[in-house]
């Protein structure tokens, strides 16, 4: 073979590389394309996490009381292990829940339920103070006020409901002066996690009232 057709062999091979090169970043641009596109479609398709608080209902109306100048401690507040979850509860039958993955409370629902209900109470008794449980000797406690819930989630009448039996305790004596059990139901507005909140807010809010009204005077 001649030198001349050597360099020509040559240069047809170096040809040759450069456009199967060339071929192959081709190849992977159109393959990052599509990945990325694949990505971002995905991306727009999962739903979003939403996240919900209790919030607090005023009183209409003070209730006149004899705890002016009283320390309220309140707590403890316990629910069911089927809703000390992150995820919104709702009832679709006797022996049937169901969780919204995407709903979620932003802080533990005995928590929420808890600050709220102070809250509440403070708005409607204005006591001296109010503590949280638990609390310390030096805290000066006179009344306590427990909840043990037993139902706070949707139901399947599309109905909320908060099902509760509170009590107040004479700090001092140990003695139960009070209890009784709330239940009752309210119909959000729509069945959208937000109004299902709202509706739970309501009904803490008429827990409050009840247990407020039980330390009037006329109570």
């Amino acid at each position: 073979m001649s030198i001349e057709s050597r360099f020509v062999e040559t240069r047809s091979g170096v040809g040759s590389s450069r456009f199967a090169a060339a071929r192959w970043h081709l190849k992977s641009a159109a393959v990052i394309a599509v990945i990325s596109s694949t990505l971002a479609l995905t991306a727009c398709t999962v739903p979003q996490a939403r996240y919900f608080v209790l919030s607090h209902v005023a009183s209409q109306n003070q209730v006149p009381s004899g705890v002016v100048k009283a320390v309220l401690g309140v707590g403890p507040i316990s629910f069911p292990s089927h809703l000390d979850r992150s995820q919104l509860v709702l009832r679709t039958g006797p022996n049937e829940l169901y969780l919204r993955e995407n709903d979620k409370w932003a802080e533990p629902l005995a928590e929420t339920t808890r600050r709220v209900l102070m809250q509440d109470l403070q708005d409607r008794l204005s006591p001296r103070r109010i503590e949280a449980f638990p609390w310390n000797s030096r805290d000066g406690v006179n009344w306590q006020i427990t909840v043990d819930v037993a139902n706070f989630e949707a139901q399947p009448d599309r109905t909320v409901r908060l099902n509760a039996q509170w009590q107040i305790v004479d700090f001092t004596s140990g003695q139960i002066v009070m209890s009784n059990q709330f239940d009752q139901r309210i119909k959000p507005a729509s069945a959208d996690s937000a109004d299902i909140v709202a509706a739970m807010s309501q009904l803490l809010g008429k827990l409050a009232t009840e247990i407020s009204l039980a330390f009037s005077p006329h109570g």
